[in-house]
């Protein structure tokens, strides 16, 4: 059996695993740190407030910035539920959103709705001071939670523009002075030049930290399809071991039984007993040889080499391939849809064993006596296969011959229709699994190994093409599966006649 490969969607999940982790490791820590930080800035401000003698103006813009930082240490708390909640998208916003609002707002503010009087004094100047040594927190924030470097290269120009507008307005109040306007161009320039160096610096550490997180992300990878392998080996040998004994269990006893009793036996008992180890021999034939064909079609899948195959032969030589046993050696009425002339670009013994299995799983899991339909017709490429389960391309081949590189524009779609039991919606996609059998298939005496419609499907797409099944579980309605492989390049299709 090849190895089993993990999911490219289970890999990635596992990757976004690490991520989502290390983003609610880092608002674990940092909410509470942020808070407690907004909460002395309230604080702080609440008291500058009480105790300053500003003009009425100021003292309004004042109380307002004070509320926002009331409100973002408020909204750093909420955050802190929202990890406990394992929520890491909300508790990211209530970690960059306050924290942004806080070190933005104020100075722009002032700087849209202060207005200083001639005989007015103003903190403006202090408090753009602080915001600008603040800004590299943002970029800080947005190089530890973003996850491309994009968004922190966008976050420090972002900076830069804020920076350089609330610099330039604050160099425009007299409480500047003309020692700071006559070094505008340092003071304007060296916290650009810090905040780029900060970016700089967290795009170094990312480099690092992606490289370390793709390196545990593979060893995950590694053992998680390490256990899979593992799991797939264990129900390997239990479904082996537990199909392999009846058949060598009857052998066995039967042939047990014609030693014992040899000269005791009439001719009519010796061949009864002949007949029924024969058929234990059997079943432990078509075992074998169904594991021995998942392993040689997983080694050989992409040496199969096409060519125009006519499905109405191939269903006649199926027909007859069929064993007898499946329907408990009752005759069926088959129907048959099929053109005589409508062929698939396929192989033709992959083909005849897709329809083989198909044919027997039909006559097998339906009561004796009911129809099986079977029919074949030409199909647009758009409506090839379920949505979810589109055509693979095609496999190229060893040889020196080739298929079709390209898509085709037709496909060929065969239906095999039973009036069974049919199968519950939830049990559908149970079937193309490799030793896996319907729970009411297991409390049954109907034979079986679980790798039937698993090699339909290995040898569908080995082919280009695709397998589903349809059913409503509905007692008498059965089930309905659907084949599909691409049409020869020039395809001749007669009009369906019924046979």
């Amino acid at each position: 059996m090849s190895e089993p490969v993990l999911p490219i969607a289970t890999e990635r999940e596992i990757y976004r695993d690490y991520e989502r982790n290390r983003r609610l490791y880092l608002a674990r820590i940092l909410l509470p740190v942020f808070a407690l930080v907004q909460f002395a800035v309230f604080f702080v401000s609440v008291i500058v407030v009480l105790s300053a003698h500003f003009e009425p103006p100021i003292v309004q813009i004042f109380v307002f910035n004070t509320a926002l930082v009331g409100i973002g240490a408020a909204l750093h708390a909420v955050g802190l539920l929202f990890v406990r909640r394992g929520e890491v998208r909300y508790a990211t916003v209530c970690l960059i959103v306050p924290a942004g609002i806080t070190i933005v707002a104020p100075a722009l503010i002032w700087d849209f709705f202060y207005q200083a009087g001639p005989q007015m004094v103003s903190p403006i100047l202090a408090i753009t001071l602080s915001e600008v040594a603040a800004t590299p927190v943002l970029i800080v924030l947005a190089g530890l939670l973003a996850t491309n470097r994009w968004t922190l290269v966008g976050t420090t120009l972002l900076m830069n523009g804020y920076t350089l507008f609330i610099l330039t307005n604050a160099l425009r109040s007299p409480e500047a002075g003309a020692a700071l306007r006559s070094n505008a161009a340092l003071l304007l320039a060296f916290p650009i030049f810090v905040q780029w160096a900060v970016m700089g610096i967290l795009i170094a550490a990312a480099g690092t930290y992606v490289q370390t997180l793709r390196e545990l992300g593979d060893v995950r990878v590694a053992f998680a399809r390490a256990q899979q392998l593992d799991q797939l080996k264990n129900q390997f040998i239990a479904h082996v071991n537990h199909e392999l004994r009846s058949p060598v269990m009857a052998l066995q006893g039967h042939v047990e039984l014609l030693l014992l009793l040899e000269d005791n036996l009439a001719p009519e008992e010796r061949h009864t007993y002949l007949e029924r180890a024969k058929h234990a021999g059997d079943d432990l034939v078509s075992l074998v040889t169904s594991i021995l064909s998942v392993q040689r079609l997983e080694a050989d899948r992409e040496t199969l080499v096409p060519a125009a195959v006519g499905v109405r032969a191939t269903l006649d030589a199926a027909i007859h391939l069929v064993d007898p046993r499946e329907g408990r050696s009752i005759e069926r009425e088959l129907r048959v849809h099929v053109p005589d002339e409508l062929d698939v670009w396929a192989e033709p013994v992959r083909v005849r064993q897709i329809l083989i299995n198909l044919l027997s799983n039909a006559v097998k899991y339906s009561p004796p006596g009911t129809p099986v339909e079977v029919a074949a017709e030409i199909v647009p490429a758009k409506t090839a296969g379920q949505p979810d389960a589109k055509p693979r391309p095609r496999l190229r081949s060893s040889r020196s011959q080739t298929s079709q590189a390209s898509e085709p524009r037709r496909w060929v779609q065969i239906t095999v229709r039973d009036f069974g039991l049919g199968i519950p919606a939830g049990q559908i996609p149970l079937l193309f699994k490799q030793f896996v059998r319907l729970p009411r298939d297991l409390a049954s005496n109907v034979p079986g190994n679980g790798l039937g419609l698993y090699l339909c499907r290995t040898l569908a797409e080995a082919m280009g093409g695709t397998i589903w099944v349809e059913s409503a579980g509905v007692e008498g309605e059965g089930t309905t599966i659907y084949l599909q492989l691409p049409a020869p390049p020039e395809a001749r299709v007669s009009p369906s006649q019924p046979q």
